[in-house]
């Protein structure tokens, strides 16, 4: 039996009439076929990578086959020819008038009728675009030297992701002065010694920022038995060093707990009577919404805007028929919630001062509209950060949430703070950002993974729910692990930037619709990145992710998915671009492509994110954080 294992067509270059370049460019879609009983699905996708020549797919669904090459892709007026070279198959073809239909015969010792239909996308669904060398389509340098953003017919764009990070971008991490210096005691167990001297730093008062002071550890090996709580505004741990002779290790010993907790109170109130937006469509990547009335809005106000969770969307989304093991899934289950703070007010419109990274559709929301809350928030801390040491846990084996775990480092209800030099060694969570985690900066953060995990489910090097998020120059290694993963309801931007890992993992959008997540100039060696449809997986994760981008990125598989009524993009992706099904799925068509451009090539502007931000603040913006102003 033939197994066609996605065939990448490697195409012949053509340099005819006008007229024959025409019939390339119309020969362009994507193409389905069976053949054979039972019959295999198959699928043919064909894309001009400049204006004579043509490069091509085809997915054998039935099989979960993809990634080998394939050669002599050939178009003489209305025929069509392929071959497999390692097989010795072929296919010749012919191209009906309407450029719908090409039917032809697979030639593998017998022949057998094959006949590809031009498949319809919906609106939304966007496949591999023919970007020019060096160039996105949708964010690229225009004539005055500035980032010029494609929009779809509705208004949606990518993102401006410069807000992620600490106090939004583009600013120093402070160095924050020592008040208390602690030496390793040589007993089983150093916690409590640790937490009266952040107790202390504690209760010393505020300064410039409401910085109090930093707890410093001395080199050597702490013993933590218990979890060390940042839980007031301004404290910081700092050690010596996270490897080498002369660092800071916190080794938790005793019974599996977590390491350290940042964590504050969150606490909204809200003010005045909410309005709602009267846009029947608001689209991802914008500042600008318009409410029914926005007189008791102002300028640095907060606002909590609610995107309805409706069945009318969640049957748009193909989300309302998950089933496992004959047990029904539930995928998102609660309102989405964003806050974002107000920037400008004129008439019904507002301004926000970071953009909403998902779109909100009227149509799907019968009967009520996507709320606008004035709120004031309380509780959260802020200035707060943990420096330049080593968290290690037992080398143990680990069923992932099924044994107890020695976790890193949580954090939830925070604002400007930071992770800074740390190491983290078989940790199973190692950085956990919740839900109310806002302007973070995790920079330089390495993560070694040597125990071995034995069940399906894998933990998380760097797990984010929070929103302006910045991952900066983090690195890993380890197998069954997911490296960098959004968490439900994760709203935007969240970057991970510069960032390397090797091993079978993955970075990911992994569970239950989160949006505006830019992977930027970030390698995994060995393993993968996805934004997708994980279908039933994790008792129903669905479509995972939305309005996200890979930017001159390098994996061993890219799996990019175009979600109902959203986009996902892979630009500049160096590595395997596979076409799946959604898991769970008795349909065996694969899902459609998010967009593809430029594959196999990096692309300018080199960093998106930090383009955005020279844009947004200026060179000194760039050198804050720690690179050239080139």
């Amino acid at each position: 039996m033939f197994k066609f294992i996605l065939i990448l067509l490697t195409c012949l270059s053509y340099a005819g009439p006008a007229s024959a370049q025409r019939g390339l460019k119309n020969l362009v879609g994507d193409y389905e076929g069976t053949y054979g009983s039972p019959p295999f699905h198959l699928r043919l996708h064909v894309r001009l990578s400049s204006p004579a020549t043509v490069t091509g797919t085809l997915d054998s669904v039935d099989e979960n086959a993809f990634g080998l090459p394939c050669t002599s892709f050939v178009l003489s007026g209305t025929q069509i020819t392929f071959t497999v070279p390692s097989t010795g198959d072929s296919y010749n073809g012919e191209i009906s008038a309407d450029g719908n239909t090409i039917s032809g015969t697979l030639i593998q010792g017998s022949s057998s009728p094959l006949v590809f239909n031009r498949m319809v996308h919906a609106a939304n669904s966007v496949t591999e675009n023919s970007a020019s060398l060096n160039r996105s389509e949708w964010v690229h340098f225009g004539p005055d030297g500035k980032l010029f953003y494609q929009r779809t017919p509705k208004g949606d764009r990518i993102p401006d992701f410069s807000s992620a990070g600490y106090r939004g971008g583009g600013l120093a991490l402070p160095h924050v002065s020592a008040r208390v210096r602690v030496s390793p005691t040589g007993s089983e167990d150093d916690t409590q010694v640790i937490q009266a001297a952040l107790d202390r730093v504690a209760m010393l008062q505020p300064g410039v920022h409401e910085i109090r002071g930093a707890v410093e550890l001395a080199p050597g090996t702490f013993h933590l038995k218990g979890t060390l709580h940042l839980k007031t505004s301004g404290v910081v741990i700092r050690g010596a060093g996270s490897n080498g002779p002369h660092s800071t290790v916190l080794e938790m010993t005793g019974q599996p707990h977590l390491a350290i907790e940042i964590k504050g109170d969150f606490k909204a109130r809200q003010l005045g009577s909410p309005t709602f937006i009267s846009d029947s469509y608001v689209p991802a990547g914008t500042t600008r919404i318009h409410v029914a009335n926005a007189s008791g809005i102002h300028p640095g106000d907060t606002l909590e805007i609610v995107k309805p969770v409706t069945p009318q969307w969640i049957h748009f989304m193909g989300m309302d028929q998950l089933t496992r093991d004959g047990e029904p899934q539930q995928w998102v289950k609660s309102d989405i919630r964003v806050l974002r703070q107000v920037s400008s007010v004129q008439g019904d419109a507002v301004t926000l001062s970071v953009p909403l990274t998902d779109s909100f559709d009227a149509e799907f929301y019968p009967g009520t509209q996507p709320a606008v809350i004035r709120e004031e928030i309380a509780g959260r801390i802020a200035e707060t950060g943990v420096e330049n040491l080593q968290i290690k846990a037992p080398n143990k084996s680990i069923g992932y949430n099924l044994d107890p775990e020695f976790d890193g480092i949580f954090i939830n209800n925070v604002l400007d703070s930071w992770l800074s030099g740390l190491a983290f060694v078989d940790t199973t969570d190692s950085v956990r950002i919740d839900l109310h985690a806002e302007r973070l900066t995790v920079v330089k953060v390495d993560v070694t993974q040597y125990s071995a995990v034995t069940s399906s489910a894998k933990p998380f090097d760097f797990s984010v729910q929070g929103s302006q998020i910045l991952l900066d120059r983090c690195t890993g290694s380890g197998d069954k692990v997911v490296y960098i993963a959004t968490q439900s309801h994760s709203e935007g931007p969240v970057v991970a930037l510069h960032c390397r890992f090797s091993g079978d993992g993955q970075i990911e959008g992994h569970q239950r619709w989160s949006t505006g997540l830019l992977v930027d100039n970030s390698v995994v060696e060995g393993g993968d990145m996805y934004l997708r449809n994980r279908g039933t997986m994790g008792s129903g994760h669905g479509w995972t992710i939305g309005w996200s981008v890979l930017w001159n990125d390098e994996a061993g598989v890219f799996i990019v998915q175009n979600p109902p009524g959203a986009m996902n993009w892979v630009i500049g992706g160096k590595g395997a671009q596979w076409a799946t099904i959604m898991p769970g799925s008795t349909d065996k068509v694969a899902l459609p492509h998010g967009v593809i451009e430029a594959r196999d090539q990096h692309i300018r502007p080199d960093s998106l994110y930090l383009e955005q931000l020279r844009e947004r603040k200026g060179l000194s913006a760039l050198k804050a954080v720690g690179y050239s102003a080139e």
